[in-house]
This record gives C-alpha cells, sequence and structure tokens, in this order.
C-alpha cells in the first residue's frame, strides 16, 4: 500500500499510486493532469499540489515548465465533488513556510520523529540511466574544466579520494560513451569523487575554482545523532524549494544535493553558503560542504560498503527554482495577501536588499520600468546597449547591476537586420572583446513576436521565462502586445497589474516596457514648466500605466543650438536619484542629456547640457532664458577663493555668484574657454 495514504486520506488510490510509482512514458501528462485535478477537488492549495507533484512529474522526466504548465491549467478548471475517503477534508499542513517580509530565513526543523505527522513520506526518484554524461550536460558548459577524483587507501589504511584529473567537460562526456561508462575509465571499486563546481585546468583548491555555481547540500543524521530516512532527506530538499541541479545517491546513507547559487564572486558565494546552511538548521549539515572545491559522489561510479559494491546514481536534475535569484526573491517577498508585521518591516536590512538588482533598490525583482520616448528617436537601441552593459555586470549612465544581469527581449518592431545594425553599433562602440561576446550570447536573448498580444503574449513571454531565467524582460513596444485601449483603466489593470504582475511574482522578473509618447503639442510652450514628476505621465494611454510602473525613465529630445547634433534629455521620474544618474560634473542627478555616438555605429553617448540654464529646472530642459553667466565678476570671484574652482570651494563661490555649484561648476568650465 502506497506510503501516503495515511495522511492524504482525501485522495484517491490511483492519485496515491501516481505519487508513489510516477506514469509511463506517453501517458505522463495526462496522468499529472488527473492528479492535480483530485488535489483541487479535494479542497488542496495550489501551492501544496505543486510541491508534491511537480517532483513526481519531474523524476518521470517532464521539464518543470511543462509541469507547471499542466498543473496550473488543471487548477484553473471547475472543481468537481471530491473522489478520495473524505469529502472536504481539512488542507493538510503547508509544507512551506509563510515567505516573511525581511531576508530569508529558515523554516522550522524537520527531523524523522517530526515529519510524518506533518507530512507524507516521498519516495526518492528512480535512478536515471546515463547518470554520468547528463549530469556533465546539466552542470557544466563543454568547455569547462571538470575534476574527477577516484579514490584510493592511504598509507595509514583509510579510503580517501585522490587530487583528481581535469579535463573539459567535452573531453570527459566523449571519453565515457566511447568507453562505455564512467567505471570502464576509472575501475575502481573504493568510491569515484567529482568538484561540484567548473576548476581551472589541473585545479583542486578553492583558490582554482572557475565559477563559484554549487553548493553541496548532504545530511543523514540530525543534531541528536539519529539517522535521517533518504526519504527525508529528499523531501526536505523539495520543500525548501531551492533550485537544485542535480540530486544524487551517494550509494550509501545520504544523498548530495547540488543547489545552484550561481555567485559572481567569493564574497557572495559565502554568504549564499550561509543562508543555505541556516535554512537547513537542525538537520546537520556536513560543515565541511561549505567550500567551492568541494568533491561530491560521481553518478556511476563504484564504491564498496561493509563489503557489498554498490553504485552511486543520479537521480534527479533541474529541481526547485528556476534560479537562486528565484529562490531567494520568493523568501525576501511575502506571498500575496501576507501579513507583513511591524516588527519584520523594522528590523528589514535596506541597505543589503536581495530583491535589489540595479541602482540602490532602483530597480527590485518583481518590478517594473516603463521607458517612454518619442517615436523613432532610438528607444530599441538604448535598449540594446543597457541589455549589454548590464549583462556584462557594467553600469550604464552610472546605473549599476548589483551583478550581471540576464535579458529576455521580445520586439515587434526591427527585423534581423535592424538588430543587427543596433547590436555592431553598440559593439563599435563599447569596443567589446570576443570574450564579452560570448558571455552576452548566454545571458541575452532575442525573440521576435508580431501577432501576440494580451494574454496571449504574455503567456508566451512566461514560457521564454521559465525558459531563459532571465532578470529583465523587454517588450518593445508595449502597443504592439496590450491587445487593447491603452487609454482605458481597466486594460492597464488587466494586462499589468493582472497578467504582468503574476509572472513577476512567481519569477521575480522585471518588466521593461518600453512606449511611446503622444502627439506633441501645437503650444511651444505647453510643457515649459514641466518637472520630471510631469514628464512621468508623457507616454500614450491611462495613467494607470505611470502608476502600476516602478519607474518611468522619459527619453526626449530638446532644442539645441543650430549646427549642434541632435541632444536628448533622459530622465528618471519617480525613483529619480536613486538610479545613480550622475550629470557632467559628477553630481548625482535625476536628468542626464545623452547623444547618438559622433564615431560612428548605433550607440549611445552621455553629453553636456546643451545650456547651463538646463540646470535651473530639475527634470526638464528649459530654453529661451538669457544667462546671468558674467565672466568678468564670476573671475573675481574665483581670484578671491584662490584662482580654481575646487570641491572644497565650491559652496563658497556658488553662494558668492547666486547661483547653484551645479552652475559654478558649468561656468568655471566656459570661463577656461575666455581669454581674461
Amino acid at each position: 500500500m502506497p506510503r501516503y495514504r495515511s495522511t492524504w486520506p482525501s485522495l484517491p488510490r490511483r492519485t496515491l499510486d501516481y505519487l508513489q510509482h510516477g506514469a509511463a512514458e506517453g501517458s505522463r501528462n495526462a496522468e499529472l493532469f488527473d492528479a492535480t485535478c483530485q488535489f483541487r477537488d479535494a479542497g488542496h492549495p495550489l501551492e501544496d499540489a505543486e510541491e508534491q507533484l511537480l517532483a513526481r512529474a519531474m523524476a518521470d522526466g517532464l521539464t518543470e515548465a511543462e509541469a507547471r504548465h499542466t498543473i496550473h491549467s488543471a487548477f484553473a478548471g471547475t472543481s468537481r465533488e471530491p473522489v478520495g475517503a473524505a469529502a472536504n477534508p481539512a488542507p493538510a499542513a503547508p509544507l512551506r513556510r509563510p515567505a516573511p517580509a525581511g531576508p530569508p530565513r529558515r523554516p522550522a526543523p524537520v527531523t524523522p520523529a517530526t515529519a510524518p505527522q506533518e507530512r507524507p513520506a516521498m519516495a526518492v526518484p528512480d535512478p536515471m540511466d546515463d547518470g554520468f554524461v547528463r549530469l556533465i550536460d546539466a552542470c557544466f558548459k563543454p568547455d569547462e574544466f571538470v575534476a574527477i577524483a577516484p579514490a584510493g587507501e592511504t598509507d595509514e589504511g583509510e579510503i580517501a579520494p585522490r587530487r583528481g584529473v581535469t579535463l573539459t567537460a567535452a573531453v570527459w562526456k566523449s571519453r565515457v560513451q566511447a568507453k562505455g561508462g564512467i567505471e570502464r575509465v576509472f575501475g575502481t571499486k573504493l568510491g569515484l569523487f567529482l568538484r561540484i563546481n567548473p576548476m581551472h585546468k589541473d585545479g583542486a583548491t578553492n583558490e582554482e575554482v572557475a565559477a563559484f555555481r554549487h553548493v553541496l547540500v548532504e545530511f543523514d543524521r540530525d543534531q541528536a545523532g539519529e539517522p535521517i530516512p533518504k526519504e527525508e532527506q529528499y523531501h526536505a530538499i523539495l520543500a525548501s524549494g531551492m533550485p537544485v541541479s542535480a540530486l544524487i545517491d551517494s550509494g550509501n546513507k545520504s544523498l548530495h544535493a547540488w543547489v545552484r547559487v550561481d555567485a559572481p564572486d567569493e564574497k557572495e558565494y559565502k554568504r549564499r553558503v550561509a543562508i543555505i546552511w541556516d535554512w537547513f538548521a537542525g538537520l546537520n549539515l556536513d560543515k565541511q560542504n561549505r567550500n567551492p572545491s568541494r568533491l561530491s559522489r560521481c553518478p556511476d561510479g563504484r564504491r564498496t560498503v561493509d563489503g557489498d559494491l554498490r553504485r552511486q546514481r543520479l537521480l534527479a536534475l533541474g529541481i526547485g527554482a528556476g534560479s537562486w535569484a528565484a529562490w531567494e526573491t520568493k523568501q525576501a517577498t511575502p506571498d500575496e495577501g501576507a501579513l507583513m508585521p511591524i516588527s519584520q518591516l523594522a528590523a528589514y536590512d535596506t541597505s543589503h536588499d536581495p530583491n535589489n538588482i540595479l541602482g540602490k533598490r532602483w530597480l527590485c525583482r518583481g518590478g517594473s520600468l516603463v521607458v517612454v520616448g518619442q517615436s523613432g528617436i532610438g528607444k530599441s537601441s538604448l535598449c540594446m546597449q543597457l541589455m549589454i552593459l548590464w549583462a556584462l555586470g557594467l553600469p550604464a549612465f552610472n546605473i549599476t547591476p548589483v551583478a550581471p544581469l540576464r535579458s529576455l527581449l521580445i520586439q515587434a518592431e526591427n527585423d534581423v537586420g535592424d538588430l543587427a545594425e543596433m547590436y555592431q553599433g553598440v559593439r563599435q562602440g563599447m569596443g567589446l572583446t570576443p570574450e564579452q561576446e560570448a558571455i552576452l550570447n548566454e545571458r541575452i536573448f532575442i525573440y521576435r513576436d508580431t501577432t501576440r498580444t494580451g494574454p496571449d503574449f504574455v503567456n508566451a513571454a512566461a514560457a521564454l521565462v521559465d525558459r531563459h531565467k532571465p532578470d529583465l524582460v523587454w517588450a518593445d513596444p508595449l502597443l504592439n502586445y496590450i491587445g487593447d485601449e491603452i487609454s482605458e483603466q481597466r486594460v492597464i489593470s488587466d494586462f499589468c497589474c493582472k497578467l504582468l504582475n503574476a509572472v513577476s511574482l512567481r519569477t521575480g522578473v522585471v518588466w521593461c516596457l518600453l512606449h511611446h509618447t503622444g502627439k506633441p503639442s501645437k503650444d511651444p510652450k505647453a510643457a515649459s514648466h514641466w518637472t520630471a514628476s510631469d514628464l512621468a505621465y508623457s507616454g500614450l494611454g491611462s495613467s494607470a500605466l505611470t502608476n502600476w510602473a516602478r519607474e518611468t525613465a522619459v527619453l526626449v529630445r530638446v532644442k539645441t543650438p543650430d549646427g549642434d547634433p541632435p541632444t536628448f534629455q533622459l530622465s528618471m521620474t519617480k525613483r529619480r536619484t536613486r538610479a545613480g544618474l550622475r550629470d557632467s560634473v559628477g553630481t548625482v542627478t535625476d536628468t542626464i542629456f545623452v547623444r547618438h555616438a559622433q564615431h560612428g555605429g548605433i550607440c549611445w553617448e552621455q553629453c553636456e547640457s546643451p545650456e547651463p540654464e538646463a540646470e535651473s529646472r530639475p527634470g526638464r530642459y528649459k530654453t529661451g532664458r538669457k544667462s546671468d553667466f558674467d565672466p568678468v565678476a564670476f573671475k573675481g570671484v574665483i581670484d578671491a577663493h584662490g584662482g580654481s574652482l575646487t570641491k572644497a570651494n565650491v559652496d563658497e563661490v556658488a553662494a558668492k555668484s547666486k547661483c547653484s555649484p551645479r552652475t559654478a561648476w558649468n561656468w568655471w568650465k566656459q570661463l577656461k574657454t575666455k581669454d581674461l
């Protein structure tokens, strides 16, 4: 009898058998859909159903995206009379703790003594064939060095892994396939290990780790020294929701989970390791597994335990959250409708917010950005430039990412030639190296979609999000995809608040929508008094769009003297100085001026404001005002304060000259061009 039966009495026997034994190829989706309907009909929440069914479906061979789609489709249907023994049972105890309004915290410790009363035991997945090759494909890039270490006997008679051999993943895969298995490459029966992270050639130490990708999670005894069954180990790993690249049966008492953290450096790796250890407190994680060069059991290798020859096997790939960022975001962000106590808000460390991805909490995971600009001025090329810089972890106009960011661009206006011109122009303007271009292939994903709108567009975009795990999703332009009258608040609410927010809450992505301004006013002075806040509402349609967006960036062309190149004003209108923009003299601002590159290619570069008077009205370039700059008088002030303008005297010079410090810097630049 299935071990689920005592803890899920509301489910029919067929569903319990499915949870225990799975489904054959050809019926996997149908069985998953039917089982989900039984969870729904019995009154269990979607979260509980996902917790149980995702692991089962992926163990059967479905991808996480396929499984989630099937589960959500079933839950969208109308509930029926439950088939199980209890018509309306009390819902099972939730398997995942409510997410707090603060940094990630561990759930209550899970021990064998308490687990059976809290949740059903979950059978460990059956081993996967060709486990070594599958793990290499899933966890390493072909040109990355993988270190494999056979175990041997030491002088003291103990069994221990050797330093190991490093070859590229592609070479290892080729050798193993040619030999017919890893056990024919390494004939040891004492154990076979591999390091969980890519290494430098011949590397074996922490200093020789090439990428801080994985952390090894392993536990087989609780703090009291009592053994933890593998079923409980497996369920604790699943219940954490952490992104696990690979799950390996060690061939003895423990499972090895490779938690994917993708840390940019060792410091961040250690922070993420600390979070994992805190989360699993009570399960007595092996403390030696904190180091990034850690050895794990190699799938398909052999080991001897108490005279018994056993095989180390791969059990599962790609379970849990899609990425570390998505998992950490979900822990730090309260569930929809969850209470956020004042005590948690008071304790939240905003200076180290795990949700932040750009600027000083300018854009955080699950947020939204609308970029508004006139038609034909280069919003798409600006988008290309931002994606490239942020993918490389570089600042764009001083807007700095906390780590390299992945972008998904879905656009309708440009064909492949247009996009190629944009990319090649940015490549020329930035001087990209071949190494940087190789990185961009793995962090920027571009699709053209000219037919989908409304829910169809969002569903297609959500599938691409699940596939590529981006941080930012760009839609260019919004008008092509909204699918209804943009001037109606109802339309904005349905598209942005209901559809887009559902995806961002689930995945943590930031939506970046490129949008157009309306027709310019016939009155040339109509916008002369506008501030940055007013510019936020310059896009076409309902003001609900601006109210929904966490930030609205506005790009507009400004008047310049005859003969000067076209100049544009880029303003942040809502979160302003959080972005990190700085003017030509280094002062933090909400508005900068940019031009198309003068050295060829489609690329944007920052420039000085067309006139110093632009500084007199924050957020809006103003024309027609006569300058107050008197070179002779200003030189007299400068001479009285040491003969030059410095950071130490700028405030005094500005006060004496009756101008702002920023204007003083501009006047100083002009003064140096005059022969006085």
